[in-house]
């Protein structure tokens, strides 16, 4: 029996990563009453680990000799860096769990307008996912290699070593629900390529003398009503995708400021990675490819965010050239309407409207970190 080649089925090695956290795009296919039982259990869980991890980053403070045997500046950089890391990374897990429904819902819309416009790019699309998979399971290595040495250097298993793991935990769990925003952007850039290419075709159909030969007016406004409601469609599921993962975006974004800061001052400042004051090289490499992990996500998320707005605009193009050209009304009213309906439903995606996912913003992270080095640096001067 041949398997249905569907956005499903691309996805299935990273749904496979997603349904043991607890973050599954799609609905399992058991009955209803597993889904049920295996919510519950998954709920249950992570209620533990979320009471757990809000244990720790309250006694954090209280246990700070563990990070140095003297209370000094990099004893309260790992201190807020690590707490900021465990809070934002958990609390965006269990906003996941409100806005699951809606989370499953973008991805069934979005499976229906990859079959329409993206079909022949499945086997492709599915080879991309094992790449993303291999990326991810390479990251998650790191994180065990990470939490072993961790214990090798201690030399024993603490309440207060329990925040590596499960920093690493909710850490690798929020990138996999930034790896999700990326595909629902990488989806919708395809979708839009494949409609800018079926655009192209009728809009040359349209200012041509062949239209007749073509099926005639009545084919080509039904082939445009079709991309409206396509496109509206892929607008609606945006719109969705950006309301579900605001606050996963905008913790991203803040953890790569943290993130790029601290590690600008461990030039100044070794004792940051350093556990009871013993550098060690493993758990610095460690540490520089976690942190890389999470600025190339942010990377990849705004270069496909540039990619979309770059085929929306094309699609823009193809319908005012289209409309100025064309001279039967019932078109060019149909394409008027297309345009303003374009003009009405732009793609823009942000962290909550303060970090907008576009190339400049590198240029507010560069200035924010420069500014939080500095800060750093001087305190550490006044030592």
């Amino acid at each position: 029996m041949t398997k249905i080649r569907d956005l499903l089925w691309a996805m299935s090695p990273m749904i496979t990563i997603n349904t043991i956290s607890g973050i599954q795009p799609f609905s399992l296919e058991q009955g209803s009453s597993q889904r049920k039982t295996f919510f519950i259990v998954n709920c249950s869980t992570f209620a533990v680990l979320f009471c757990f991890t809000s244990y720790l980053t309250i006694s954090m403070p209280l246990h700070i000799q563990h990070f140095s045997p003297t209370l000094d500046l990099s004893a309260f950089v790992k201190m807020i860096w690590s707490m900021f890391i465990m809070t934002s990374a958990a609390l965006s897990r269990c906003m996941h769990l409100v806005r699951k429904e809606q989370i499953k819902r973008i991805f069934n819309g979005l499976a229906e307008s990859v079959q329409q416009l993206w079909r022949n790019g499945i086997v492709c699309y599915r080879k991309f996912i094992l790449l993303q998979v291999f990326l991810f399971c390479l990251n998650t290595s790191n994180f065990i290699v990470q939490i072993w040495k961790s214990i090798e250097i201690v030399g024993y298993v603490s309440t207060d070593l329990c925040n590596l793991p499960m920093m690493m935990f909710w850490s690798s769990i929020h990138l996999e629900q930034e790896m999700q925003f990326y595909n629902i952007l990488y989806l919708l850039s395809r979708c839009f390529r494949s409609m800018n290419i079926k655009l192209a075709t009728l809009t040359s159909v349209v200012t041509s003398d062949n239209r007749l030969h073509c099926g005639g007016d009545a084919c080509v406004l039904r082939q445009l009503c079709r991309l409206k409601l396509l496109q509206m469609d892929l607008y609606k599921t945006h719109r969705s995708a950006k309301t579900a993962y605001v606050l996963p975006n905008i913790l991203l974004i803040m953890n790569n400021l943290l993130n790029l800061s601290f590690i600008l001052y461990s030039i100044f400042d070794y004792g940051i990675f350093s556990l009871k004051g013993r550098p060690d090289s493993i758990v610095l490499y460690s540490s520089l490819l976690w942190i890389f992990s999470e600025f190339f996500i942010v990377l990849s998320i705004i270069f496909v965010n540039e990619n979309l707005n770059k085929e929306v605009e094309r699609t823009e193009k193809l319908v005012i050239d289209a409309m100025l050209k064309v001279e039967d009304y019932p078109v060019r009213r149909e394409l008027r309407l297309f345009a303003l309906q374009l003009l009405h439903t732009p793609f823009r995606s942000s962290a909550c409207g303060f970090f907008p996912l576009e190339l400049t913003l590198f240029t507010s992270m560069t200035a924010t970190v420069v500014t939080y080095l500095v800060i750093l640096v001087q305190f550490k001067g006044s030592e």
